[in-house]
């Protein structure tokens, strides 16, 4: 198939997680951080939940390295970080059941199944920068003490353009196709750890 057919592949893939995509921004504990009178009760249940989403992820992705095209960085877990803040909070690690992954989460088996992955969660890290914002500005300097997973520079920045110009080169709408499957499916994983259980809890 001549490589003029296959669509952008940013583009492809953003209009393909769209409304999952805004779901979570929208209505998951993570949209909770954003409001005016976030408390410490609301940021401690958004890390539990984030422990949870990210622990299969980080399993998945750290056994399908292999996988990870030469010019991307080796995927960086995201629950030591996340472990650190939940210490931090006082908050007992072993809370935490093993995660139940979304039914359509699995292995990645090709490399464009792994960049979809990546994709959702190296742009997740770029919606990190907001919240992050909004949490400085609620809790001032005691952020540094139970904040890391959210500070600047706490994940390697120059994952996402490197992961774009990766997906860029896919030369197939079979690849692209994968790998948006793939991050629908890591999406609707995340949604299901994130969704707001109990609304009396926010």
């Amino acid at each position: 198939m001549p490589r003029a057919t296959v669509p952008q592949a940013h583009s492809f893939l953003r209009r393909a997680t769209r409304r999952l995509h805004h779901r979570i921004d929208q209505t998951s504990v993570l949209a909770a951080l954003t409001i005016q009178g976030v408390t410490l009760d609301i940021y401690r249940t958004a890390m539990q939940s984030l422990e949870r989403a990210y622990g299969e992820i980080d399993r998945l992705l750290l056994r399908g390295s292999d996988l990870c095209p030469a010019s991307v960085p080796l995927y960086t877990p995201r629950v030591p970080s996340i472990n650190r803040d939940l210490i931090a909070l006082k908050m007992p690690l072993d809370h935490c059941r093993p995660a139940q992954p979304h039914p359509q989460l699995m292995m990645p088996n090709t490399e464009a199944d792994y960049l979809g992955m990546r994709y959702v969660v190296e742009g997740a890290q770029l919606g990190n920068r907001l919240i992050y914002n909004h949490l400085r500005a609620t809790f001032g300097d005691q952020l540094r003490e139970f904040g890391s997973f959210w500070m600047p520079g706490s994940v390697l920045q120059s994952s996402w353009p490197s992961l774009l110009k990766s997906l860029a080169r896919m030369e197939s709408r079979e690849s692209l196709a994968a790998a948006a499957r793939t991050a629908r499916a890591t999406f609707r994983h995340m949604e299901q750890y994130l969704a707001v259980a109990e609304k009396k809890e926010l």
